[in-house]
C-alpha cells in the first residue's frame, strides 16, 4: 500500500459512558481520560503517513466536537449506542466516500500509540485482505484492516480476537507496545510509562484529581525519576 491509502474508523463511546472499568476514578476523571485518549489517537492517526483520513464513529455530541477539533470526519448514526453497528455504518460511509482506499478500525483508548506504530501496522496489513492486531492480553482487538466495508464482522467486544481469527482474519505479529496496550482498566494504564503516553493523556495524568470518593493513588510509572500523579 502507498502512503495515504488508508481511511481509519475510530469508534468512540460518549465520554460519560466510557472507561467504567477504571475503578477508583471519579466519573469526571473517567470522562476526561476518555477525551484525552481519543484526542491522542486521532492526533496520532492524522500524523501517520499512510492514513488519508480519520473517521470517528459516534452518537455523542461531545465526542463529535472533540473529533472535529482534532481534524477527523464524524460519522453519526441515529439510534441507541451500539459499537458494532456504529463501526459498520462508518465503514460503509468511508468506503463510499473514499472508494480507492483500504479501510481500518482503530480503538479510541490506545493511550501510548504513536504515528510510526500505526504506519508499521498498516504496512504489515497491506498484503492481506483482512487482518487484526490483538491487544496485549491476547483476547481483544486494537486494530482491524479490511479491503472493503463488507468484510467487517460485528465481533468487537470481549473475546473479539478469537472470533476474528476464526473468521479468517490474518493475525498480524505487531510488536509495537503502544498499539497493543488498550486502556480498559487502571492496571492497563499503569502498564504504560508516562513518557510514552500521548500528550493529552500525559497532561491528564499530571493534573490534580477531581474531587470525589477515594480513588487509586498509585502513579503511572514515570519515564524519569520525577513522579507523575495518578491515574487515580
Amino acid at each position: 500500500m502507498t502512503p495515504g491509502s488508508w481511511v481509519v474508523v475510530v469508534p468512540a463511546k460518549s465520554f460519560a459512558a466510557a472507561k467504567t472499568r477504571c475503578v477508583g476514578l471519579t466519573a469526571a476523571d473517567r470522562a476526561a481520560l476518555a477525551r484525552a485518549m481519543l484526542t491522542d489517537v486521532v492526533g496520532g492517526l492524522t500524523r501517520a503517513r499512510r492514513v488519508r483520513a480519520v473517521v470517528v464513529a459516534t452518537t455523542d455530541a461531545q465526542v463529535t466536537a472533540t473529533a472535529l477539533a482534532c481534524g477527523a470526519v464524524v460519522a453519526g448514526r441515529i439510534g441507541p449506542p451500539d459499537l458494532n453497528r456504529e463501526v459498520d455504518a462508518a465503514l460503509r460511509l468511508a468506503g463510499e466516500a473514499y472508494g480507492d482506499a483500504r479501510l481500518a478500525v482503530v480503538m479510541a483508548d490506545l493511550a501510548a500509540a504513536r504515528p510510526a506504530e500505526f504506519d508499521a501496522a498498516l504496512a504489515a496489513a497491506g498484503p492481506y485482505p483482512r487482518a487484526v492486531v490483538s491487544d496485549a492480553d491476547g483476547t481483544g482487538t486494537t486494530l482491524l484492516a479490511l479491503s472493503e466495508a463488507a468484510d467487517f464482522r460485528p465481533y468487537l467486544g470481549p473475546g473479539s480476537r478469537r472470533r476474528f481469527l476464526a473468521d479468517g482474519y490474518h493475525d498480524l505479529p505487531v510488536l509495537a507496545p503502544g498499539l497493543r496496550r488498550d486502556v480498559d482498566t487502571v492496571a492497563h494504564l499503569l502498564d504504560l510509562r508516562a513518557g510514552h503516553l500521548g500528550a493529552s493523556t500525559r497532561a491528564w495524568a499530571a493534573t490534580p484529581p477531581s474531587v470525589g470518593p477515594p480513588r487509586v493513588t498509585r502513579p503511572v510509572r514515570p519515564a524519569h525519576p520525577h513522579a507523575v500523579r495518578h491515574p487515580a
